[in-house]
């Protein structure tokens, strides 16, 4: 009875206890489906709570950590870690960001607040009040699922993975005037390995080259991205061609059938081939600059920028066939609700990713905070007076300002604003211009590293970038 909710096959993968009761483990592949699933609030409170408070320990290694990293900044004439971390970065200090953040919470609260609302009349009418951080994942399924008639599914139906590998070829192809050409016979790791050569289409010049390896195989990396080989450079005269690798982890085939890709791999798959296109089309001098090294402020926003297409009719049916007669793409509605779906309910959401954002931000440019009392406080500041599970360990939230994002919590959210910005002023009226596409190209793609990136940016743009066309998104989300 308290796992109500989860689907059987969800079920049977859990191990039994010896008192007969499931096992749930706190990582992520369970409590996500618990948290979204489960019909059961006091079950969903408890795993939550379990979740958030797992690894105690941490806290203070965390502590320690920020300790060393105030530290080292010191050491080399920064007055606080958050500073020495954003210093290179297109952010360029820790007030820019702290403005940015303060901007966006504030911009969305007339939509997160609508938001709210629904949720807590939504579980008011079904398990009674109060509405806790804990029912957001799930209430927030509840309510998309009864807005837009999409079942992921039949969706998927849709998406043979060549035919969307061949899709997304096109739209580039066209976008930003090239040319793929695979090259047959070429000496590779694996026989699934494919490599093609890119060149200009209007000069015929070879700009790069990049292989695809897609498919799942036993004790290939496991993570869909990226590879720069070669960074394209210029050596006494002569160019060094730029070399990419694409790596996923997709099924080639099921039962005998083509694999088929959920609608979130394949805006993934478009996601990571911007990538490609920007590691090719990038014409910095010096492989330092070259390549895909770039300011991580930056590296994103060409990628996120393409994602749109998977929610553009047009596109979108270039990418689509049904598995069984690719002749017959995605319908127009399905078209229409994936594009409403994407910003459903999102500002809620997009608040509490502030939250850490502005947590990780604070703890590196102060010391000695008191982090569960600055968590606390943080929470109902941003989450519209939600108050945070209590007993919940800040470390075990964000394991990023641990290692690897410690004070840059904050980029991701930054290069999807700047993002919607550049694609709603210059893409959204007519995402198959090629002109656009070249110009975007040239101006965006190809200075790599040797130029400011938001010189790039308001370059193209003729302005400054804005946070205004990803508010505007953000708007209609109820």
């Amino acid at each position: 009875m308290e796992l109500v909710g989860l689907p059987p096959e969800f079920l049977k993968s859990l191990e039994k206890a010896e008192n007969d009761k499931f096992k749930v483990v706190l990582r992520s592949h369970h409590v996500s489906p618990i948290l979204e699933l489960c019909k059961v609030g006091s079950t969903r409170k408890s795993v939550a709570v379990a979740y958030g408070r797992r690894c105690e320990a941490n806290l203070s290694v965390l502590e320690k950590l920020i300790q060393l990293r105030h530290k080292l900044a010191r050491l080399l004439g920064y007055p606080n870690y958050a500073e020495y971390a954003i210093d290179r970065r297109m952010a360029k200090s820790s007030t820019k960001v702290f403005e940015f953040l303060e901007k966006l919470s504030g911009s969305l609260t007339e939509s997160a607040s609508k938001e709210l609302s629904l949720l807590k009349e939504l579980k008011r009418k079904e398990e009674g009040d109060p509405f806790g951080i804990e029912d957001l994942p799930y209430y927030v399924k509840k309510i998309k699922e009864h807005q837009f008639d999409l079942d992921f599914g039949v969706v998927k139906q849709y998406f043979p993975i060549n035919l969307v590998l061949s899709g997304i070829f096109k739209i580039c192809q066209d976008l930003f005037g090239l040319r793929f050409e695979e090259v047959v016979g070429s000496e590779v790791w694996h026989q699934d390995v494919q490599l093609f050569s890119v060149f200009d289409l209007s000069s015929g010049e070879l700009m790069g080259y990049f292989y695809i390896d897609i498919y799942s195989r036993e004790g290939k990396y496991d993570h869909t991205c990226v590879v720069a080989l070669q960074n394209g450079s210029w050596i006494n005269s002569t160019r060094q061609i730029p070399v990419a690798l694409l790596i996923s982890q997709l099924q080639k085939e099921v039962d005998g059938r083509p694999g088929l890709l959920r609608f979130s791999e394949v805006v993934n798959l478009l996601h990571e081939f911007g990538h490609v296109v920007h590691h090719i089309c990038n014409r910095a001098p010096f492989a330092r600059f070259s390549g895909l090294r770039l300011d991580p402020d930056f590296v994103e926003i060409p990628s996120l920028i393409l994602e749109n297409w998977c929610y553009e009719s047009s596109s979108l049916k270039l990418i689509s066939g049904f598995h069984e007669d690719i002749t017959k793409p995605i319908d127009d509605e399905i078209c229409k609700s994936l594009k409403r779906w994407r910003c459903s309910f999102s500002a809620l959401k997009l608040k509490q990713e502030i939250l850490y954002c502005l947590f990780d931000q604070i703890i590196h440019s102060t010391e000695n905070v008191d982090m569960i009392g600055l968590f606390k406080h943080l929470h109902s500041k941003v989450m519209l007076g939600l108050p945070m599970l209590e007993g919940t360990n800040p470390a075990s939230c964000f394991p990023r300002t641990a290692i690897g994002y410690e004070a840059t919590c904050y980029s991701r959210i930054w290069s999807e604003v700047f993002a919607a910005d550049i694609f709603a002023m210059k893409f959204h009226d007519d995402i198959s211009n090629q002109n656009t596409g070249i110009h975007f190209r040239n101006k965006v793609l190809a200075p790599g590293g040797a130029k400011d990136p938001l010189e790039i940016l308001s370059d193209f743009l003729g302005r400054e970038p804005s946070i205004q066309a990803f508010v505007d998104s953000k708007a209609h989300s109820v």
